[in-house]
């Protein structure tokens, strides 16, 4: 399988590899070969690579001895800085960096990602339409399936291309003056720099702005379109599945007209494997219902939305005794959990998804592998004691073997870092 198809990789387990034959004796005057990269270049890692092959063929029932595989992409390393994986080494890699994300609970289903194979695109609108085509085959009307898109990795002498959104679905923040001439942010307060980006480039935001207003995608090229300035593009509203709130025994609580999208895909940290980066390789998995009700709509920065729930509610909200911030926040999680279930939107639990994680730690230590965890990230915002996860240590976050990486830069630029510094 060559980068240049774009092709869908959905094996589980990894094929053997046979042998490649040993070249031939070659006289000593021959044309000469392709020349070396040039010094200057930065190369990827061989010794990187080399880890990664074993990895791979260690974990192939059957797999040949990766020796000859080995020395093919340490010479592909020597003449052009870099080297290109199989579809089969693609799928594997991405797998991993599941199964290594130490702050995801719901790796037990690792093996089953799918794997969306588009190393050949690299131009910004082309970018923009694997986005949108990734999110269309990953929310299949709500039967989410775990996906990742694998677009054009950095090269020696280009990078590849880039998705500046933390996320492919997120909600603008706007600061419209009111009528006092204060601002007053509408929507979702950690991306009004981001939504001030995207106005910068040309987007024009719904009028009158809204609370869930999707923001546009904002895209820089790779390869020979990496110098350009990035471009935004928007994403088709049928893209996008959204489930209206509310709540299963207060009827008060759909007219606060609140709703969330129904895919979480992560788009804008590395895929790194085996020495290669995949600058731009979103991937998703599904919600936790916590991880909306207490923190998407908890947060202070966020939509801070717990002591207007609690007032539909009746707490008392003048003293922190009351517990009224606790109440609050299981309610809203019992809405998305509800609401979620009620049209048929894949979304887990807090309680089931513990038992789950603590499966695949089972399954990990089976196959005597570590399973890093991240323990702020894998015990969840609420009724943590009351979770198995919360009872025991676990093997520390590594930095090693294929990884999903924050990247700095990124990272800014998601949070409204102008582009032009």
């Amino acid at each position: 399988m060559t980068p240049g198809a774009a092709t869908d990789v959905d094996d589980d387990t990894v094929p053997s590899m046979r042998p490649r034959p040993a070249p031939a004796l070659r006289p000593l005057r021959v044309a000469p070969r392709t020349p070396r990269r040039p010094p200057e270049q930065h190369a990827v890692d061989a010794d990187a690579a080399e880890q990664f092959l074993r990895l791979v063929h260690a974990e192939a029932p059957g797999a040949a001895p990766p020796e000859h595989r080995i020395a093919a992409v340490r010479e592909e390393i020597d003449r052009t800085g870099t080297y290109v994986h199989t579809g089969a080494e693609l799928a594997f890699g991405a797998r991993v960096a599941w199964r290594n994300s130490a702050r995801c609970i719901g790796r037990l289903y690792w093996r089953s990602l799918h794997v969306r194979d588009r190393r050949h695109v690299t131009a910004p609108d082309q970018v923009a339409a694997e986005c949108v085509a990734h999110l269309r085959e990953s929310t299949r009307r709500g039967r989410v399936r775990s996906t990742v898109t694998v677009l054009a990795p950095d090269a020696p002498d280009a990078p590849g291309p880039r998705i500046w959104n933390e996320q492919l679905v997120r909600y603008a923040g706007h600061t419209p003056v009111s009528e006092h001439g204060t601002e007053e942010i509408v929507g979702d307060p950690r991306y009004v720099g981001f939504t001030e980006t995207a106005r910068s480039l040309g987007w024009l935001p719904p009028a009158p702005p809204g609370r869930f207003d999707v923001l546009p995608l904002v895209v820089s090229g790779g390869g020979e379109h990496a110098a350009r300035t990035p471009r935004w593009f928007e994403v088709p509203a049928d893209a996008v599945l959204e489930v209206a709130l509310s709540h299963p025994d207060h009827a008060w609580f759909a007219d606060l007209g609140l709703r969330w999208h129904a895919v979480p895909a992560i788009s804008n940290m590395r895929l790194d494997i085996g020495g290669v980066s995949y600058p731009a390789a979103p991937f998703n998995g599904w919600y936790m219902s916590t991880e909306i009700g207490a923190r998407n709509f908890a947060d202070a920065d966020r939509y801070d939305l717990l002591r207007e729930v609690a007032h539909g509610l009746g707490l008392d909200t003048a003293n922190d005794r009351t517990m009224w911030r606790d109440r609050a926040a299981v309610e809203l999680t019992l809405a998305v959990q509800h609401s979620f279930d009620a049209a048929g939107v894949t979304v887990a639990d807090h309680h089931g998804e513990s038992l789950r994680f603590l499966r695949h730690l089972e399954r990990e230590e089976a196959a005597g592998r570590s399973c890093p965890v991240d323990w702020s990230w894998i015990v969840p915002p609420i009724s943590g004691g009351l979770t198995p996860v919360f009872h025991r240590y676990y093997d520390p976050p590594t930095d090693s073997g294929p990884m999903f990486r924050l990247d700095p830069q990124a990272t800014a630029r998601g949070r409204g870092c102008p582009f032009g510094g």
